[in-house]
């Protein structure tokens, strides 16, 4: 990640939305609402509520839809019915056991799910609604990235006359025209001179880019460009990058990443090539991309604890904030105290010197950034284990990292589980959740000499 001034500072918390809590809220959000198949056993027993519609059931508002995994991933899905007071899953029209609330996830996605369909009956005292059947589809791409026409067409690319070239491809499931996508970058060249571009997607879907020091380029969905804005209220986000050379005898690098450090606010992905072959996807996966916002803000909320629900609600349904910008973990708010027996856990368990190395206060706020092991380690509930770490604070194997798979983060609470999300639902399962989330390489950096296009994917 490129850590700018504001990198390890916190965001002030903001207002939460009460029409989008009452939204989610008859959508069954908020954590621990969701049925999950643990066991894909079927029963022959009669299901408490039939697949048929009956009587004068509850209007069903929004319908199950269609997902898309890579295998092992979980599909997520979900119905809103007003007024209804009982749920029944059914997998391929088989009642699916203890799969009775609003929401459902499915166990593991193996190849022969593809294709499987999934629905639910819904009642009340007065009757019975069937849903339509959605899919599950299995993505081919085993790292969840998309297919090579996700891209557009990157052959017919011109190639650049500064840099590198980058384009900007629409990926909002026809949501919005290009004319309503727009992008912005203003930053420093190589040379030292300004660089100042604000364009729609429609007016300028290339841009020809020169060397430029470490910058972000926004993204933006909005009605016209005067609406584009960085506000809480405004569908923005960024990719970080730089494009610079230490002198003009050595090639140009490329480095750079999508983040979710600080929020997530806009679907982004990028695509990377370079003189040397280098071909590199990072950001949100395929099956992220193709499903509504609705539904990710749901999936979200069913896969985090209730404690983290709020970072999906401050904002919604504009962004869903790191925790440290969620008013629950602020010092003085309700969960200010949860990492706090962690923490303690660690110091003593590992015999960290507080004189060398306090400890960090809400969110999870260290002093300084000067031991990323430690700050990534306990991010990741990794952390605990006695000899892990010396007295101040670094580690005793310096190989550490290299013994610990990503399988094995997060394994409980506490945990960021807002950055398990984002890794989870991210190409080759890899993510910037937290600052110091490139620790041990499971970032969604990606660089090279001699970049030649950068493709950038806006989602919504």
């Amino acid at each position: 990640m490129l850590r700018s001034a504001t990198t390890n500072r916190r965001l002030a918390p903001g207002l939460t939305s009460l029409a989008l809590l009452s939204l989610l809220a008859a959508c069954g959000g908020g954590g621990g609402s969701n049925s999950s198949d643990t066991n894909s056993s079927t029963t022959t027993s009669a299901p408490a509520i039939p697949f048929a519609n009956s009587g004068n059931g509850p209007q069903i508002t929004v319908q199950p839809a269609d997902q898309t995994v890579s295998a092992g991933q979980r599909a997520f899905f979900f119905v809103t019915a007003p007024g209804a007071t009982a749920w029944q899953w059914y997998k391929n029209g088989v009642a699916i056991p203890g799969a009775t609330a609003s929401s459902y996830f499915a166990g593991g996605a193996a190849s022969s799910d593809d294709g499987a369909t999934f629905g639910v009956a819904v009642a009340s005292s007065a009757g019975v609604t069937t849903s339509t059947l959605a899919r599950a589809h299995i993505n081919p791409n085993a790292d969840g990235s998309p297919p090579a026409a996700f891209w557009g067409n990157v052959a017919a690319l011109p190639a650049a006359t500064n840099v590198m070239t980058v384009s900007f491809v629409n990926q909002t499931g026809g949501k919005y025209p290009d004319a309503q996508l727009f992008w912005k970058i203003s930053a420093t060249n190589a040379s030292g001179g300004h660089v100042n571009e604000f364009h729609s997607v429609a007016d300028q879907p290339v841009y020809d880019m020169p060397g430029i020091n470490s910058a972000r380029m926004y993204f933006f969905i909005a009605p016209n460009q005067a609406a584009a804005t960085t506000s809480n209220t405004s569908y923005y986000d960024f990719i970080e990058f730089n494009v610079g050379r230490s002198n003009s005898s050595q090639p140009w690098n490329f480095n750079g990443d999508t983040t979710r450090v600080d929020a997530f606010g806009l679907k982004l992905a990028i695509r990377l090539q370079c003189a040397d072959g280098t071909d590199v996807q990072r950001g949100e996966d395929y099956g992220t991309f193709l499903e509504d916002r609705s539904v990710t803000f749901q999936k979200y909320l069913g896969e985090v604890s209730a404690t983290f629900a709020s970072t999906a609600t401050q904002y919604a349904p504009y962004r869903i904030v790191e925790p440290g910008s969620a008013s629950n973990f602020a010092a003085n708010g309700a969960n200010a105290a949860y990492y706090n027996a962690y923490i303690d856990q660690v110091w003593a368990a590992n015999g960290i010197d507080e004189n060398i190395v306090p400890k960090p206060t809400p969110f999870l706020r260290f002093a300084d950034g000067s031991r990323p092991d430690l700050i990534a380690a306990v991010e990741r509930h990794v952390a605990e284990k006695p000899g892990t770490f010396k007295a101040d604070g670094t580690l005793t194997n310096p190989n550490f990292w290299s013994t610990v798979p990503q399988s094995a983060f997060y394994p409980a609470e506490p945990a960021n589980q807002y950055a398990k999300f984002w890794h989870t639902h991210g190409i080759a399962g890899l993510a910037y959740g937290f600052s110091y989330d490139d620790v041990g390489s499971h970032s969604s950096d990606v660089g090279c000499n001699n970049p030649s296009h950068l493709i950038v994917a806006i989602g919504w």
